[in-house]
Protein backbone atom coordinates (compact mmCIF):
# COMPACT_ATOMS: atom_id res chain seq x y z
CA UNK A 1 0.00 0.00 0.00
CA UNK A 2 2.86 2.49 0.73
CA UNK A 3 4.31 1.89 -2.89
CA UNK A 4 0.90 2.69 -4.14
CA UNK A 5 0.75 5.92 -2.30
CA UNK A 6 4.17 6.90 -3.56
CA UNK A 7 3.09 6.20 -7.15
CA UNK A 8 0.21 8.22 -6.94
CA UNK A 9 1.89 11.17 -5.26
CA UNK A 10 4.96 11.19 -7.36
CA UNK A 11 2.67 11.48 -10.42
CA UNK A 12 0.83 13.82 -9.01
CA UNK A 13 3.96 16.44 -7.67
CA UNK A 14 5.30 15.43 -11.85
CA UNK A 15 2.21 16.80 -13.09
CA UNK A 16 2.19 20.08 -10.70
CA UNK A 17 5.97 20.14 -11.11
CA UNK A 18 5.75 20.78 -14.90
CA UNK A 19 4.98 24.53 -14.54
CA UNK A 20 8.82 24.98 -13.18
CA UNK A 21 10.31 23.08 -15.99
CA UNK A 22 12.05 24.50 -18.80
CA UNK A 23 10.29 25.65 -21.79
CA UNK A 24 8.45 28.83 -23.47
CA UNK A 25 7.33 30.23 -20.50
CA UNK A 26 6.65 33.94 -19.37
CA UNK A 27 6.44 34.95 -15.72
CA UNK A 28 3.04 37.34 -15.13
CA UNK A 29 3.37 38.16 -11.64
CA UNK A 30 4.43 41.43 -12.34
CA UNK A 31 2.25 42.43 -14.78
CA UNK A 32 -1.15 44.20 -13.93
CA UNK A 33 -3.66 42.87 -16.26
CA UNK A 34 -6.81 44.53 -15.13
CA UNK A 35 -7.22 46.19 -18.00
CA UNK A 36 -9.26 43.51 -20.07
CA UNK A 37 -9.07 43.91 -24.10
CA UNK A 38 -11.93 46.00 -25.72
CA UNK A 39 -14.08 43.80 -28.31
CA UNK A 40 -15.83 45.21 -31.06
CA UNK A 41 -19.72 44.36 -30.87
CA UNK A 42 -20.44 45.11 -34.34
CA UNK A 43 -20.53 42.23 -36.85
CA UNK A 44 -18.85 42.48 -40.09
CA UNK A 45 -20.48 41.06 -43.23
CA UNK A 46 -18.71 38.71 -45.59
CA UNK A 47 -18.71 39.36 -49.03
CA UNK A 48 -18.92 36.50 -51.69
CA UNK A 49 -15.57 36.09 -54.54
CA UNK A 50 -17.95 34.73 -57.34
CA UNK A 51 -19.15 35.84 -60.51
CA UNK A 52 -21.50 39.03 -59.52
CA UNK A 53 -18.71 40.55 -57.68
CA UNK A 54 -16.56 40.55 -60.34
CA UNK A 55 -19.62 42.19 -62.31
CA UNK A 56 -20.01 45.13 -59.77
CA UNK A 57 -16.14 45.97 -59.83
CA UNK A 58 -16.26 46.12 -63.32
CA UNK A 59 -19.41 48.35 -63.01
CA UNK A 60 -18.13 50.53 -60.56
CA UNK A 61 -14.47 51.26 -62.66
CA UNK A 62 -13.64 54.67 -62.81
CA UNK A 63 -10.67 56.17 -65.06
CA UNK A 64 -7.69 56.94 -63.10
CA UNK A 65 -6.69 60.40 -61.58
CA UNK A 66 -3.70 62.20 -61.79
CA UNK A 67 -2.36 63.14 -58.76
CA UNK A 68 -0.49 66.61 -60.09
CA UNK A 69 -0.26 67.86 -63.84
CA UNK A 70 0.61 65.01 -65.90
CA UNK A 71 2.07 64.72 -69.34
CA UNK A 72 -0.20 65.05 -72.70
CA UNK A 73 0.09 66.77 -75.99
CA UNK A 74 -1.69 69.90 -74.49
CA UNK A 75 1.11 70.33 -71.84
CA UNK A 76 3.89 69.87 -74.39
CA UNK A 77 2.48 72.12 -76.88
CA UNK A 78 2.17 74.79 -73.66
CA UNK A 79 5.76 73.96 -72.35
CA UNK A 80 8.01 76.30 -72.12
CA UNK A 81 11.21 76.69 -70.36
CA UNK A 82 12.58 79.52 -68.33
CA UNK A 83 15.71 80.75 -67.93
CA UNK A 84 17.16 80.07 -64.40
CA UNK A 85 20.70 81.69 -62.79
CA UNK A 86 24.01 79.53 -63.95
CA UNK A 87 21.89 78.82 -67.18
CA UNK A 88 24.54 78.81 -70.05
CA UNK A 89 23.29 80.84 -73.35
CA UNK A 90 24.52 80.80 -76.58
CA UNK A 91 23.53 84.07 -78.53
CA UNK A 92 24.15 84.48 -82.18
CA UNK A 93 23.86 87.94 -84.37
CA UNK A 94 23.75 86.87 -87.48
CA UNK A 95 26.54 89.11 -90.51
CA UNK A 96 27.76 90.76 -87.53
CA UNK A 97 30.90 89.68 -86.85
CA UNK A 98 32.12 92.79 -84.90
CA UNK A 99 29.59 91.49 -82.11
CA UNK A 100 31.98 88.27 -81.64
CA UNK A 101 34.79 87.62 -78.84
CA UNK A 102 37.38 88.45 -81.02
CA UNK A 103 36.34 92.05 -81.78
CA UNK A 104 34.67 92.29 -77.75
CA UNK A 105 38.54 91.90 -75.90
CA UNK A 106 38.85 88.74 -77.25
CA UNK A 107 42.30 87.84 -75.66
CA UNK A 108 43.32 88.95 -72.00
CA UNK A 109 46.96 89.05 -70.89
CA UNK A 110 47.68 87.01 -73.91
CA UNK A 111 45.77 84.36 -72.74
CA UNK A 112 42.64 82.61 -73.63
CA UNK A 113 40.44 82.40 -70.75
CA UNK A 114 39.29 78.77 -69.67
CA UNK A 115 34.95 78.26 -70.75
CA UNK A 116 33.31 77.80 -67.78
CA UNK A 117 32.36 74.52 -66.57
CA UNK A 118 28.63 72.92 -67.36
CA UNK A 119 26.37 70.94 -65.68
CA UNK A 120 24.87 67.54 -66.52
CA UNK A 121 22.66 68.92 -69.37
CA UNK A 122 22.61 70.53 -72.42
CA UNK A 123 26.34 69.63 -73.80
CA UNK A 124 26.67 67.14 -70.89
CA UNK A 125 28.77 66.95 -67.38
CA UNK A 126 31.85 68.62 -67.72
CA UNK A 127 31.14 69.74 -71.41
CA UNK A 128 31.08 73.04 -72.87
CA UNK A 129 28.78 74.21 -75.95
CA UNK A 130 29.73 76.28 -79.02
CA UNK A 131 27.68 78.21 -81.39
CA UNK A 132 27.81 78.23 -84.97
CA UNK A 133 30.93 77.54 -86.32
CA UNK A 134 32.71 76.35 -82.73
CA UNK A 135 35.48 74.14 -81.93
CA UNK A 136 38.14 74.15 -79.21
CA UNK A 137 40.92 76.10 -80.62
CA UNK A 138 41.03 79.08 -82.20
CA UNK A 139 38.44 80.99 -79.46
CA UNK A 140 38.68 84.13 -77.39
CA UNK A 141 36.50 84.67 -74.14
CA UNK A 142 35.46 87.61 -73.13
CA UNK A 143 35.03 89.13 -69.31
CA UNK A 144 31.46 90.13 -68.79
CA UNK A 145 31.19 93.33 -66.69
CA UNK A 146 31.51 93.81 -62.41
CA UNK A 147 29.04 90.88 -60.63
CA UNK A 148 27.87 89.64 -63.98
CA UNK A 149 28.78 86.36 -66.17
CA UNK A 150 31.79 85.51 -68.02
CA UNK A 151 31.48 85.44 -72.05
CA UNK A 152 33.24 82.85 -74.27
CA UNK A 153 34.13 84.31 -77.66
CA UNK A 154 33.10 82.12 -80.70
CA UNK A 155 35.99 81.88 -83.33
CA UNK A 156 35.85 84.99 -85.65
CA UNK A 157 32.90 84.89 -88.38
CA UNK A 158 30.72 82.47 -86.15
CA UNK A 159 28.40 85.64 -85.10
CA UNK A 160 27.79 83.70 -81.48
CA UNK A 161 29.09 83.68 -78.05
CA UNK A 162 28.12 81.99 -74.27
CA UNK A 163 27.43 83.67 -71.78
CA UNK A 164 26.35 82.26 -68.01
CA UNK A 165 23.67 83.70 -66.22
CA UNK A 166 24.64 85.49 -63.12
CA UNK A 167 23.46 85.17 -59.77
CA UNK A 168 21.42 88.55 -59.84
CA UNK A 169 19.44 87.04 -62.87
CA UNK A 170 21.37 88.95 -65.45
CA UNK A 171 23.58 88.69 -68.95
CA UNK A 172 26.03 90.91 -69.78
CA UNK A 173 25.70 91.76 -74.33
CA UNK A 174 28.23 94.24 -76.22
CA UNK A 175 26.15 97.17 -76.73
CA UNK A 176 22.95 96.64 -74.58
CA UNK A 177 24.90 96.03 -71.04
CA UNK A 178 23.36 94.39 -68.00
CA UNK A 179 20.22 92.50 -69.57
CA UNK A 180 17.54 90.50 -67.30
CA UNK A 181 17.09 87.22 -68.26
CA UNK A 182 15.69 85.28 -65.20
CA UNK A 183 12.40 84.03 -65.68
CA UNK A 184 12.13 84.47 -69.58
CA UNK A 185 11.79 82.28 -72.44
CA UNK A 186 14.81 82.36 -75.16
CA UNK A 187 11.87 83.68 -77.36
CA UNK A 188 11.66 86.63 -74.61
CA UNK A 189 15.12 87.52 -74.58
CA UNK A 190 15.63 87.51 -77.94
CA UNK A 191 13.17 90.33 -78.67
CA UNK A 192 14.73 92.02 -75.90
CA UNK A 193 18.24 91.68 -77.87
CA UNK A 194 16.47 92.82 -81.13
CA UNK A 195 14.98 95.40 -79.61
CA UNK A 196 18.26 96.73 -78.23
CA UNK A 197 20.25 96.48 -80.88
CA UNK A 198 17.59 97.81 -83.45
CA UNK A 199 18.83 100.75 -82.21
CA UNK A 200 22.66 100.62 -83.88
CA UNK A 201 21.58 97.45 -86.44
CA UNK A 202 19.38 97.55 -89.14
CA UNK A 203 17.29 94.36 -89.01
CA UNK A 204 19.16 92.33 -86.23
CA UNK A 205 18.68 88.87 -87.07
CA UNK A 206 19.24 87.00 -83.44
CA UNK A 207 18.91 83.59 -82.09
CA UNK A 208 19.62 82.87 -78.65
CA UNK A 209 19.41 79.08 -77.23
CA UNK A 210 20.03 77.34 -74.03
CA UNK A 211 23.09 75.45 -74.15
CA UNK A 212 23.56 74.68 -70.21
CA UNK A 213 20.93 73.89 -68.20
CA UNK A 214 22.17 74.28 -64.80
CA UNK A 215 19.46 76.17 -63.24
CA UNK A 216 16.47 73.53 -62.34
CA UNK A 217 16.78 70.13 -61.35
CA UNK A 218 14.92 66.95 -59.43
CA UNK A 219 16.19 64.13 -57.70
CA UNK A 220 15.58 60.56 -58.33
CA UNK A 221 16.25 58.44 -55.36
CA UNK A 222 15.22 55.05 -53.99
CA UNK A 223 15.30 51.13 -55.53
CA UNK A 224 16.55 52.52 -59.02
CA UNK A 225 20.06 51.47 -60.41
CA UNK A 226 21.50 55.05 -60.51
CA UNK A 227 20.08 57.70 -57.94
CA UNK A 228 20.91 60.96 -59.23
CA UNK A 229 20.19 64.45 -59.51
CA UNK A 230 18.76 65.32 -63.13
CA UNK A 231 18.77 68.71 -65.26
CA UNK A 232 14.95 70.06 -66.44
CA UNK A 233 15.70 71.19 -69.97
CA UNK A 234 13.76 72.78 -72.62
CA UNK A 235 12.12 69.29 -73.26
CA UNK A 236 9.42 68.19 -70.87
CA UNK A 237 10.39 65.79 -68.12
CA UNK A 238 8.16 63.32 -66.57
CA UNK A 239 8.01 60.63 -64.12
CA UNK A 240 9.12 57.39 -66.74
CA UNK A 241 11.42 59.66 -68.16
CA UNK A 242 13.50 60.60 -65.13
CA UNK A 243 13.32 56.92 -63.98
CA UNK A 244 14.80 56.13 -67.28
CA UNK A 245 17.09 58.55 -67.03
CA UNK A 246 18.48 56.70 -63.42
CA UNK A 247 18.50 53.47 -64.96
CA UNK A 248 15.67 52.30 -64.28
CA UNK A 249 14.05 50.18 -61.24
CA UNK A 250 15.35 47.69 -58.92
CA UNK A 251 14.03 43.95 -59.05
CA UNK A 252 12.33 45.18 -55.64
CA UNK A 253 10.93 47.99 -56.25
CA UNK A 254 7.26 48.86 -55.35
CA UNK A 255 6.53 51.04 -58.79
CA UNK A 256 2.68 51.15 -57.46
CA UNK A 257 3.72 53.65 -54.89
CA UNK A 258 6.34 56.21 -56.25
CA UNK A 259 6.33 58.75 -54.79
CA UNK A 260 6.53 62.74 -55.88
CA UNK A 261 7.63 64.99 -53.06
CA UNK A 262 6.48 68.61 -54.17
CA UNK A 263 5.89 71.17 -51.54
CA UNK A 264 6.43 69.35 -49.13
CA UNK A 265 4.10 66.62 -49.59
CA UNK A 266 4.34 63.59 -50.97
CA UNK A 267 1.95 62.38 -54.01
CA UNK A 268 1.79 58.76 -55.01
CA UNK A 269 2.04 57.63 -58.62
CA UNK A 270 1.23 54.56 -59.66
CA UNK A 271 4.24 53.41 -62.30
CA UNK A 272 2.95 50.30 -62.06
CA UNK A 273 -0.14 51.37 -64.21
CA UNK A 274 1.95 53.37 -66.59
CA UNK A 275 3.83 51.13 -67.83
CA UNK A 276 1.49 47.75 -68.04
CA UNK A 277 -1.51 49.96 -69.06
CA UNK A 278 -0.02 52.97 -70.59
CA UNK A 279 -2.25 55.05 -67.93
CA UNK A 280 -1.38 58.74 -69.10
CA UNK A 281 -2.92 59.95 -65.80
CA UNK A 282 -0.02 58.43 -63.88
CA UNK A 283 2.60 60.13 -66.21
CA UNK A 284 3.76 62.87 -63.84
CA UNK A 285 5.11 66.17 -64.97
CA UNK A 286 7.85 67.02 -62.92
CA UNK A 287 9.19 70.42 -62.15
CA UNK A 288 11.84 71.81 -60.21
CA UNK A 289 13.08 70.71 -56.92
CA UNK A 290 10.64 67.84 -57.21
CA UNK A 291 12.16 64.38 -55.28
CA UNK A 292 11.17 60.99 -56.83
CA UNK A 293 11.21 58.35 -54.51
CA UNK A 294 11.03 55.09 -54.84
CA UNK A 295 10.19 52.53 -52.24
CA UNK A 296 10.92 48.96 -52.12
CA UNK A 297 8.62 46.28 -51.66
CA UNK A 298 8.61 46.26 -47.38
CA UNK A 299 5.11 47.60 -47.38
CA UNK A 300 4.05 45.76 -50.57
CA UNK A 301 3.16 42.43 -49.22
CA UNK A 302 0.50 39.59 -48.15
CA UNK A 303 0.17 38.13 -45.66
CA UNK A 304 -1.01 34.28 -45.98
CA UNK A 305 -2.43 32.72 -42.66
CA UNK A 306 -3.90 29.39 -41.18
CA UNK A 307 -4.28 25.77 -42.37
CA UNK A 308 -1.70 26.14 -45.08
CA UNK A 309 1.76 24.17 -45.32
CA UNK A 310 3.88 26.95 -44.71
CA UNK A 311 2.54 30.67 -43.38
CA UNK A 312 4.55 33.25 -45.13
CA UNK A 313 4.21 36.99 -45.87
CA UNK A 314 4.11 37.47 -50.00
CA UNK A 315 5.44 40.50 -51.92
CA UNK A 316 3.79 41.90 -54.65
CA UNK A 317 4.94 41.70 -58.33
CA UNK A 318 4.91 45.76 -59.11
CA UNK A 319 1.67 46.09 -57.64
CA UNK A 320 0.17 42.69 -58.30
CA UNK A 321 -0.43 39.80 -56.67
CA UNK A 322 -3.86 37.62 -57.32
CA UNK A 323 -5.22 35.37 -54.67
CA UNK A 324 -4.44 32.43 -56.55
CA UNK A 325 -0.68 33.56 -56.18
CA UNK A 326 -0.94 34.09 -52.65
CA UNK A 327 -2.21 30.84 -51.63
CA UNK A 328 0.59 28.67 -54.13
CA UNK A 329 3.50 30.71 -52.42
CA UNK A 330 2.10 29.08 -49.22
CA UNK A 331 2.21 25.86 -50.56
CA UNK A 332 -1.65 25.77 -51.31
CA UNK A 333 -4.19 24.52 -48.27
CA UNK A 334 -3.78 22.01 -46.27
CA UNK A 335 -5.55 18.81 -47.61
CA UNK A 336 -5.89 16.96 -44.20
CA UNK A 337 -6.83 20.28 -42.13
CA UNK A 338 -8.12 22.95 -43.97
CA UNK A 339 -11.79 23.66 -44.84
CA UNK A 340 -11.77 24.43 -48.93
CA UNK A 341 -15.59 26.34 -48.10
CA UNK A 342 -13.84 28.91 -45.96
CA UNK A 343 -11.00 31.31 -47.41
CA UNK A 344 -11.23 34.43 -46.40
CA UNK A 345 -9.45 37.75 -47.44
CA UNK A 346 -9.52 39.98 -44.62
CA UNK A 347 -8.91 43.79 -45.64
CA UNK A 348 -8.60 47.39 -44.73
CA UNK A 349 -8.05 46.47 -41.04
CA UNK A 350 -4.62 48.59 -40.79
CA UNK A 351 -6.03 52.16 -42.04
CA UNK A 352 -10.12 52.12 -41.27
CA UNK A 353 -10.25 49.25 -37.85
CA UNK A 354 -13.24 48.16 -39.92
CA UNK A 355 -12.23 45.63 -42.40
CA UNK A 356 -13.69 44.39 -45.66
CA UNK A 357 -14.28 40.81 -45.21
CA UNK A 358 -14.37 38.29 -48.89
CA UNK A 359 -14.64 34.48 -48.98
CA UNK A 360 -13.91 32.12 -51.56
CA UNK A 361 -15.53 28.45 -51.66
CA UNK A 362 -12.64 26.36 -53.21
CA UNK A 363 -15.21 23.64 -53.63
CA UNK A 364 -17.10 25.42 -56.67
CA UNK A 365 -16.29 24.40 -60.17
CA UNK A 366 -15.00 27.97 -61.06
CA UNK A 367 -13.42 28.79 -58.13
CA UNK A 368 -10.09 27.95 -60.07
CA UNK A 369 -10.99 30.72 -61.96
CA UNK A 370 -12.02 33.26 -59.55
CA UNK A 371 -8.83 32.87 -57.85
CA UNK A 372 -6.61 33.44 -60.30
CA UNK A 373 -8.68 36.74 -61.48
CA UNK A 374 -9.11 38.25 -57.74
CA UNK A 375 -6.52 41.16 -57.31
CA UNK A 376 -4.94 41.47 -53.79
CA UNK A 377 -4.12 44.86 -52.39
CA UNK A 378 -1.13 45.73 -49.83
CA UNK A 379 -1.72 44.36 -46.65
CA UNK A 380 -4.46 42.05 -46.80
CA UNK A 381 -4.82 38.89 -44.69
CA UNK A 382 -5.74 35.44 -46.13
CA UNK A 383 -6.64 33.19 -43.83
CA UNK A 384 -7.39 29.61 -44.77
CA UNK A 385 -10.00 28.39 -41.87
CA UNK A 386 -9.54 24.78 -39.74
CA UNK A 387 -12.05 22.10 -40.27
CA UNK A 388 -14.29 21.11 -37.31
CA UNK A 389 -12.54 17.23 -37.94
CA UNK A 390 -8.85 19.09 -36.92
CA UNK A 391 -9.92 21.15 -34.42
CA UNK A 392 -11.77 18.17 -33.00
CA UNK A 393 -8.53 16.16 -33.19
CA UNK A 394 -6.66 18.76 -32.25
CA UNK A 395 -8.36 18.84 -28.92
CA UNK A 396 -7.80 15.09 -28.08
CA UNK A 397 -4.07 15.43 -28.91
CA UNK A 398 -3.97 17.97 -25.98
CA UNK A 399 -6.04 15.23 -23.14
CA UNK A 400 -4.53 12.22 -24.57
CA UNK A 401 -1.27 12.81 -22.74
CA UNK A 402 -2.80 13.66 -19.15
CA UNK A 403 -5.40 10.46 -19.96
CA UNK A 404 -3.04 8.15 -20.69
CA UNK A 405 -0.99 9.19 -17.66
CA UNK A 406 -4.29 8.49 -15.67
CA UNK A 407 -4.86 5.16 -16.86
CA UNK A 408 -1.13 4.40 -16.71
CA UNK A 409 -0.96 5.14 -13.06
CA UNK A 410 -4.68 3.62 -11.73
CA UNK A 411 -2.77 0.22 -13.79
CA UNK A 412 -0.30 0.19 -11.69
CA UNK A 413 -2.14 0.98 -8.27
CA UNK A 414 -4.61 -1.97 -9.50
CA UNK A 415 -1.80 -3.94 -10.23
CA UNK A 416 -0.10 -4.23 -6.81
Amino acid sequence: MTIKKLLVYGTAAGLAGCSALPGPYLDSSRLDQSRKPVVAEQTYSVRPIDITWFADQAAQARPSICPLQCFSATTREDYAYHIGVDDQLTIIVWNHPELTGSAVGGLVGGAVMPPLPQGNAGTGAGGTAFGAGGATGGGATAAAGAGGGQATAQPAGSSGFEVRVASDGTIFFPRLGRTRVAGKTTQEVQRIITAGLSKTIRDPQVDVRVSGFNSKSIQVTGQVHTPQAESITDTPLTILDALNRAGGALDDADLQNVGVMRGGKRYTVDVASLLETGDPNQNVLLKDGDIIDVPNRANSRVFVLGEVPKPTSVPMNRGRLSLADAITEAGSISPTTSDPRQIYVIRGAAKTLKPDVFRLDMTQVDAMMLMTKFELQPQDVVYVQVSASARFNRVLDQITPTLQTLFFTKAIINGQ
